[in-house]
């Protein structure tokens, strides 16, 4: 049986956090089969999961977790073929998706998803080799590709894509051995490059600064040597975990770095199974990991907390708001649950702060639904106010 590992990327940074106990708890399970070399990506409020390979057939289906729901929803297929170990990363509200393997064994071509209209265009192809199980990444509104394995073998190339050119231009190579299956993090838009195959597996750390094109080699990982891990941020640090090890087992540790020390330090335990190519994606205050492969497909997933941080879960009783589906079709609902002897008003913008939308809610009915036969596709603003104080405020995209 063929295994595939892949690198997901996630390029959100976080504000530092002091309260509450940090804790790995379950979140709703992947709404299809398990898999494994999955990609996913972040925009906005929602995380967008798809791909991969479920031990009979390559993926192209798409789905969307929203963070404010706690729920998965269906997104549109990726056009491209059916494919694993894939790369992407993310440039404003567009996601950039290439590479990997299914129906051609290596391959270079690339994806763009509109996350305002839906929808997918291909765009320039990856210049390099096709390849398979590299790492993507972002750093001041530019993608990169590098690594990977190839018909000619490893890689160590560097290639930066410009959005508004669909143009790659090569930069320097990496400068660690060739390698695949690696895994990276971004942390003020410099990039770290960890762990991965390079014919064995290493631990070894390097740091590209895409300002300069200049690679510096960092202190090695603490884990064990590794490939098919996953790597993430959160509060100012990148947290690296998971994979398997030189002697095959499947690993469920997770350590984190520190850039001002240049030094790792434990991180929680995963609480699910050990795993190799699983995903990950991350909001301000939360980081999921999921799915990936321990002799089976899987599709838990798990959330680690970095604080009380709110975020809304249906029919939970502390929270207050919740908005779903976003995005929003013909209607929207707000669900919430108000004290009566106060006033709470549901407001809603667009993006030039136009106001469509300034309603009392109801503490009696605990739930609005908004029709948007009116609203043009695109993202809107909204916030809940009471008192004059803003108690909730986010994004609803509109999709007819």
């Amino acid at each position: 049986m063929r295994k595939y590992y892949c690198t997901i990327i996630f390029l959100v940074c976080f504000s530092n956090y002091s309260t509450a106990i940090p804790q790995w708890l379950a979140a709703p399970v992947f709404p299809n089969n398990g898999r494994s070399a999955s990609t996913a990506f972040v925009i906005g409020e929602q995380a967008f999961v798809g791909l991969g390979y479920d031990g009979f057939d390559f993926k192209k289906s798409f789905y969307i977790f929203n963070s404010y729901s706690n729920q998965w929803y269906n997104a549109p297929d990726f056009i491209g073929f059916p494919r694993c170990a894939a790369v992407n990363f993310v440039i404003g509200t567009n996601a950039f998706i290439g590479t990997g393997t299914g129906i051609s064994t290596y391959s270079n071509d690339f994806w763009k998803y509109n996350s305002l209209n839906n929808t997918w265009s291909q765009v320039a192809s990856l210049p390099g080799d096709a390849r398979h199980s590299a790492v993507a990444f972002t750093a001041f509104n530019k993608g990169y590709v590098a690594l990977g394995y190839a018909a000619t073998g490893l890689k160590k190339d560097v290639w930066q894509y410009n959005d508004t050119t669909n143009l790659w231009v090569q930069k320097n190579d990496f400068d660690g051995a060739e390698r695949k299956s690696a895994c990276v993090f971004v942390l003020d838009n410099k990039a770290f490059i960890v762990n991965g195959d390079k014919d064995v597996l290493t631990n070894g750390c390097w740091q590209f600064d895409a300002m300069n094109d200049t690679w510096i080699q960092k202190t090695d990982f603490t884990g064990t040597p590794r490939s098919g891990s996953v790597a993430f941020t959160l509060n100012g640090k990148g947290i690296v975990g998971l994979g398997y090890d030189t002697l095959t087992n499947y690993c469920n540790d997770f350590f984190q770095y520190d850039t001002l020390t240049d030094s790792w330090s434990p991180f929680d335990t995963f609480p699910g199974s050990a795993r190799s190519s699983a995903i990950a994606f991350s909001f301000p205050t939360r980081a999921y990991v999921g799915l990936g492969y321990d002799s089976l497909y899987l599709k838990d997933v798990f959330y680690y907390s970095a604080l009380n941080d709110g975020v809304k879960e249906i029919n939970t009783d502390e929270n207050l708001f919740s908005i779903y589906p976003n995005p929003s079709a013909a209607y929207f609902s707000l669900k919430y649950c108000i004290p009566s002897n106060e006033k709470y008003y549901f407001s809603l913008f667009d993006l030039n702060g136009n106001s469509y939308l300034n309603i009392l809610l109801d503490s009696n009915k605990k739930k609005h639904e908004c029709k948007t036969q009116l609203l043009l596709n695109g993202i809107y603003f909204y916030k809940i106010t009471s008192n004059k104080k803003v108690m909730d405020a986010g994004k609803i995209c509109i999709i007819k």
